[in-house]
């Protein structure tokens, strides 16, 4: 029955999933981006870390979206744990900096006592970056790590504390070429569906979970390209287009970005007529995810003067770091500041 069921119903609950997993308002998204971006320096609410970067020598992977969960069938972290626990020892080892950037803990539809018994190799990977190489952010959800006093409580076992969490990260990157602002943030801000909301949460733990669970459907399909196919990561390419001499990247949607698709080298669909990659601006990225139905995880690396879309994978013997997309900063920096065509 369970088989027929998932035969059935995978591709509806997929595009479901899809369509209400996110309800973007373009001028609410505007707003708290831009307020979060100006919220730098203030020492009060500690919502936005500065971090001064050399980017021609500095090494930085960023990881968003892991959900870890109770390696039951609702928990879409377990077949990646592998991909991730293997990628974060390879960036440890050669001296990257890690930065979490939010959903790193499923706490919509798992309790804290649940998940972090279950995952503690995947902290350790991941405090092995302490004392001076790991930030991490909220997502809308573990958005519970925006209180200090829940951080300490639950996540002193794993990480030396104190741990600070914010909701962005904002480097101030200085590269032989002039000096580049690399604005990083989960990217729920500003929807509504998505950002703290009860409605949704309660969804999810009452209902998607369950049928997960029984149908041992991950929603998660690989993406085969890097096009802006969501709305959110539409919004998100419109604002950071707007801004002088920034990046912004994200998570959030589960969907891969590389430079709003500027160097996408494959021939556009019909669905991307209206969306030609010489007319984009290469301002925005999206991390993907690290819970992907077939084990792969996706990040982006800020490297030595490069950045990149990687996925690791373990489709022989051991997991493998491949490069999807790749572009040099100093490539991207002048194409930033050319005029798009009207």
């Amino acid at each position: 029955m369970r088989k027929l069921l998932q035969k059935l119903l995978k591709r509806p609950i997929i595009w479901l999933s899809a369509y209400f997993a996110a309800a973007p308002q373009r001028d609410l998204v505007f707003k708290s981006l831009t307020g979060l971006l100006e919220s730098g320096g203030n020492l009060i609410n500690k919502r936005l870390q500065l971090v001064e970067a050399d980017l021609d020598q500095g090494k930085f992977i960023i990881f968003s979206d892991q959900h870890k969960g109770n390696k039951s069938w609702a928990d879409d972290f377990a077949g990646c744990e592998k991909n991730y626990v293997a990628a974060l020892t390879y960036y440890n080892e050669a001296g990257y900096h890690f930065i979490n950037m939010g959903d790193s803990e499923e706490l919509w539809k798992f309790r804290m006592h649940e998940i972090l018994p279950q995952n503690e190799n995947a902290f350790h990977a991941e405090a092995a970056f302490q004392p001076h190489r790991y930030i991490k952010t909220f997502g809308n959800h573990d958005v519970l790590w925006k209180n200090p006093l829940d951080v300490a409580l639950n996540l002193v076992k794993y990480f030396a504390m104190p741990l600070y969490v914010y909701e962005g990260i904002l480097i101030k990157g200085h590269t032989s070429n002039g000096t580049l602002s690399v604005f990083l943030t989960h990217g729920h801000q500003g929807d509504k569906m998505s950002d703290n909301n009860a409605v949704s949460t309660w969804l999810v733990s009452h209902f998607w979970m369950p049928l997960q669970r029984y149908l041992r459907i991950n929603i998660n399909t690989p993406s085969n390209d890097h096009f802006l196919r969501n709305r959110h990561n539409q919004i998100m390419y419109e604002w950071s287009s707007q801004q002088e001499n920034l990046l912004l990247i994200t998570g959030h949607t589960h969907q891969p970005v590389f430079a709003s698709g500027r160097y996408y080298q494959h021939k556009p669909s019909e669905f991307d007529a209206a969306q030609i990659p010489e007319n984009r601006n290469p301002t925005y990225y999206n991390t993907g995810c690290c819970c992907f139905s077939d084990g792969d995880i996706t990040g982006i690396e800020i490297s030595e003067g490069k950045i990149r879309l990687v996925k690791w994978t373990h489709e022989e013997v051991a997991p493998e770091r491949m490069i999807l997309e790749e572009q040099d900063l100093r490539i991207v920096m002048n194409d930033m500041k050319k005029k798009l065509p009207s």
